[in-house]
């Protein structure tokens, strides 16, 4: 009987639960922020802002297919959360929104969101990364 590799501290299914949804949120996001300068109702947009969404979407679900979903989660966590920073400090302000049209529900929402993914990727103990062979199979 072969020996498999410890399992990581958080279950696979729940962070590819919590990819699938992250990654649909930010495609709906993007695809109507094409179209709209506001979505959800509350969160601003510009096409620059939907198209990074968009790409970020697409990503995580490659990263989700890979099973490489930690790095994801790191990478977007990070992302999320410096966007999120400079918008809450008020010499750097200008700066997210002249370029991504930013407001303070998005700082929040991309605050919130980064937090949850760099939790996530700091607690799956599993070193998968693209490219390498996948340690046990996904459930």
């Amino acid at each position: 009987m072969p020996v498999l590799p410890k399992k990581p501290f958080m279950k696979q299914s729940v962070a590819s639960g919590l990819t699938l949804l992250i990654c649909l949120f930010f495609v709906a996001e993007g695809v109507w922020g094409i179209f709209r300068p506001v979505v959800f109702g509350i969160l601003t947009t510009n096409r620059l802002h939907a198209i990074v969404h968009i790409v970020l979407g697409l990503a995580g679900l490659l990263a989700w297919l890979k099973d490489a979903v930690k790095g994801y989660f790191g990478f977007l966590g990070s992302l999320l959360i410096v966007v999120s920073v400079l918008w809450f400090i008020p010499g750097t302000r200008n700066t997210p929104i002249d370029v991504l049209n930013v407001n303070g529900a998005v700082a929040i929402v991309n605050f919130v969101i980064g937090l949850i993914c760099v939790a996530i990727a700091a607690t799956d103990n599993t070193r998968r990364r693209f490219g390498t062979p996948m340690p046990f199979p996904r459930k």
